[in-house]
């Protein structure tokens, strides 16, 4: 089963997981623990840094990409489904797809001061 896997000890990343998972995805929502991402092959210290979202395949994307590929597991069945999965592809496609990316990193970089965050919502300082 694909997985989006957020940051558990950001309030700010706890809620919008929780927001995504009463949504008609069937992609598995879950806080992200060592385990988990050692088993998934993620990159632990990227994914400090980026939500990262590992598909059926086993192949693991990171950041607005990973949104847009959760959004896009939306059962269409239901109209709300399907408009879930057109924001997903929409999200994933030019030129959504191409501004996406420097809106995630500059939400990310403030996630600690959005409604629900906290200090422990804060990124690690970049390293170099």
């Amino acid at each position: 089963m694909s997985t989006l896997l957020y940051d558990p000890d950001c309030g700010f990343c706890t809620r919008a997981a929780q927001v995504l998972a009463r949504w008609p995805v069937t992609c598995e929502v879950a806080p992200m623990t060592p385990d988990r991402l050692t088993a998934a092959g993620v990159d632990a210290q990227r994914a400090d840094r980026e939500i990262p979202f590992v598909d059926d395949a086993g192949q693991v994307s990171y950041g607005a990409a990973a949104i847009a590929a959760a959004l896009r597991t939306a059962d269409r069945s239901a109209s709300l489904g399907r408009l879930v999965w057109a924001a997903g592809a929409a999200l994933g496609a030019p030129p959504l797809a191409w501004v996406a990316p420097p809106v995630y990193r500059l939400v990310a970089e403030h996630r600690h001061e959005l409604p629900g965050g906290t200090a422990a919502c804060a990124l690690p300082p970049r390293a170099g």
